[in-house]
């Protein structure tokens, strides 16, 4: 009895027009491998291909969402490179100026002594004199008016 063995494999296919109703096109195709052993030791080895083609008219709507992962690993040795600004301004000013500085210090002295000593001392008196010198146009009248009081005879004692 011949030992039969089959093998079936589907290939679906599927073309999509974005924005446009979409037709379904799905093609199966089945492969069959035979094996025959007889007497003889021969084998016979044959292949059959079967196409079948269906076309398919719905109405539905296909919503689909794409998601893609992708992970990367990557190892190695990087330098990265360090930098520092350095910004140098040079400036120079020419400026002619005139200044004078008058200047004045006051400085006070604080002693504090703790051995036995001689006090010297000074005085200083403060005078104030107010002297007065009569005016001698003013002078002059009163002893006129003396003078004419004596003559009239009042200003004798007797």
């Amino acid at each position: 009895m011949p030992a039969v063995k089959t093998l079936t494999e589907s290939l679906g296919l599927v073309d999509k027009v974005v924005k446009a109703p979409s037709v379904m096109k799905l093609e199966s195709l089945g492969l069959v491998d035979t094996v025959i052993a007889t007497k003889l030791w021969i084998k016979v080895l044959t292949e059959l291909l079967g196409l079948s083609d269906t076309v398919k008219k719905d109405t539905s709507k296909m919503l689909t969402e794409d998601l893609g992962l992708l992970d990367t690993l990557a190892k190695g040795v990087t330098l990265h490179p360090l930098s520092e600004t350095l910004g140098l301004v040079d400036t120079y000013d020419r400026v002619w100026s005139a200044q004078r500085t008058y200047t004045e210090s006051l400085g006070l002295e604080d002693r504090v002594s703790k051995h036995p000593s001689k006090a010297l001392t000074e005085v200083l008196g403060l005078l104030d004199s107010i002297s007065y010198i009569p005016n001698p146009t003013i002078l002059a009248k009163l002893i006129r008016k003396l003078i004419q009081l004596e003559n009239i005879g009042g200003g004798k004692e007797d």
